[in-house]
């Protein structure tokens, strides 16, 4: 079985400690009146979890997770996800792999 390369570890834990979280979300969807989903570019390692508004609400979305790997480096441009970090740290994530680019902010939602 072929090893995967730190960047490729790196990005294994970032898709499933997203998905992991994204399915949290849509197990609470009627609570939180909020559809989430993820989305990803792999040329450019740029990482999201967005979050929609439902209908009667007015539609606005919000960021609530963006990761970029930089340099060998997961940057973490926002979080507005308890237990995100820890999370990816639990799946093999070095903390000194973790950067925290921009102070957390809450969502729009």
């Amino acid at each position: 079985m072929e090893r995967l390369t730190p960047i490729e570890l790196q990005r294994q834990a970032i898709q499933d400690t997203l998905q992991e979280h994204c399915k949290i979300a849509l197990d609470c969807r009627d609570t939180l009146q909020c559809d989430t989903f993820i989305t990803s570019d792999p040329a450019t390692d740029n990482y999201f979890m967005i979050g929609l508004d439902l209908p009667p609400k007015p539609q606005k979305y919000g960021v609530l997770i963006h990761l970029r790997l930089i340099d060998g480096k997961i940057c973490i441009e926002t979080n507005n996800v308890e237990d995100f970090i820890e999370d990816l740290i639990d799946r093999g994530i070095p903390e000194a792999d973790l950067i925290t680019t921009q102070r957390d902010r809450t969502p729009a939602l």
